[in-house]
Order: structure tokens, then C-alpha cells, then sequence
């Protein structure tokens, strides 16, 4: 006959099984959440519209000791690539792009739109929405890394303006929380990873522009 004992570490083991296999069971669902697709989405659906409101944002700019037309088009370089040019400290490297729609002709670019690959197997969609000598304006979306859990979309904006005889080059990023309690997380998100890669990036298209 078992001892109370007995009974007691059969039920004990029984729960540790169980706990073993909810957690293993956990462990795939995070996994298969986390893991970057197997093939790339085609980003063929409408892109998102633009909210009224809601945005965070954050902002940064850099004096080019160059004519305002002489930054656009080394920026605007059909030669420059976007992996040549982006520069994240602590996030996955920009590995390259694949145009999806447009031709992507510097000046023409207005509709144009095309999927942004990382180093992780990530990847996002990036559309053009303005394309002129003063501003560059764009939205990504479609994020496939977790970032897809807290940012419904973001909006870029390039805006080149004449300071005296130079240029100041001005990027402002803004992104759509899913949700207002992860608001603190995304901002957090715009000053850890967005900025550093913003201030890196403008200071490599001053370098560039002034050469």
C-alpha cells in the first residue's frame, strides 16, 4: 500500500512534468513570436494610413558646410547604398534593400516603395511619401522583428534647408504606439537605437557631402 509519502512525490513529480512541458511548450510559442519569417512578406497591401496624432518622435540635425543642392544629391546618390549609409551601434545591421514598386529615380521617387533587410533576417517596408530638393518624407512599416509588438508604423522626414553657406540637414523619425501603455517603451526605443544610428548617419552624409 503507498505511503502518504509516496503519493506525495508522485504528485510532485507529475507537477514538475507538467511545469517542464508548459514551460518547454512556452519556450516554442516565444520562439516561433521572436524568429524572423522563413521567406519575406510581399508587401503588396496598402501601406498604413497616417494618424492625426499619437506619434513620438525625435529629432536631430547637423550643419554640412555645403550648398543645400550639392547634400541632396550625394545623399540622393543612386550609388549610395542604404547599408553603406545607416549606421546602428546595437541593433541588427541594414544588410540591403529590394525595390517592390517605382523605380526609384532620385527626385521621383513619390510612391515608390521597397522591402529593408537586416542582418537578423528581419525586415520592414519603406515607402515614399514626398521626394523633393526639401524634403525627403517616408514610412515604414510591416516590421517582422519584435518591434512589430509595440510600433504600428513610422514616419521619416529629411528636410534640407540653407544656413548660410552651408546646409542644415535635419531628420526627424516618429513612430505610432500600438498601444498608449507601451508609449514609454517605444520612446525609450527612439532614444536608445534610433538616435545614436540618426546622429551617425547625418554625420556620414556631412562627411560625405563636405569630401
Amino acid at each position: 500500500m503507498a505511503t502518504s509519502s509516496t503519493l506525495s512525490r508522485g504528485r510532485r513529480v507529475r507537477a514538475l512534468v507538467i511545469v517542464a512541458g508548459a514551460t518547454a511548450a512556452l519556450g516554442v510559442i516565444v520562439w516561433r513570436l521572436l524568429a524572423p519569417p522563413a521567406t519575406p512578406p510581399a508587401y503588396a497591401d496598402a501601406r498604413p494610413d497616417e494618424a492625426d496624432d499619437g506619434y513620438s518622435s525625435v529629432t536631430h540635425s547637423v550643419f554640412i558646410d555645403a550648398a543645400p543642392e550639392r547634400v541632396w544629391e550625394w545623399s540622393n546618390d543612386p550609388d549610395l547604398r542604404l547599408e553603406d549609409l545607416v549606421r546602428f551601434e546595437n541593433f541588427p545591421a541594414v544588410v540591403g534593400t529590394v525595390p517592390i514598386t517605382g523605380e526609384w529615380r532620385p527626385g521621383e521617387r513619390e510612391g515608390d516603395r521597397r522591402r529593408v533587410e537586416f542582418a537578423d533576417g528581419n525586415s520592414l517596408a519603406e515607402e515614399v511619401l514626398v521626394d523633393s530638393p526639401e524634403r525627403f518624407r517616408y514610412m515604414i512599416w510591416g516590421f517582422t522583428s519584435p518591434q512589430r509588438f509595440a510600433v504600428q508604423h513610422g514616419i521619416a522626414e529629411f528636410r534640407y534647408a540653407g544656413e548660410g553657406r552651408g546646409t542644415r540637414l535635419t531628420w526627424e523619425y516618429t513612430f505610432l504606439p500600438t498601444a498608449e501603455f507601451l508609449r514609454p517603451a517605444v520612446e525609450w526605443f527612439l532614444e536608445s537605437t534610433m538616435s545614436p544610428m540618426m546622429r551617425a548617419t547625418l554625420a556620414a552624409i556631412r562627411d560625405g557631402a563636405e569630401a
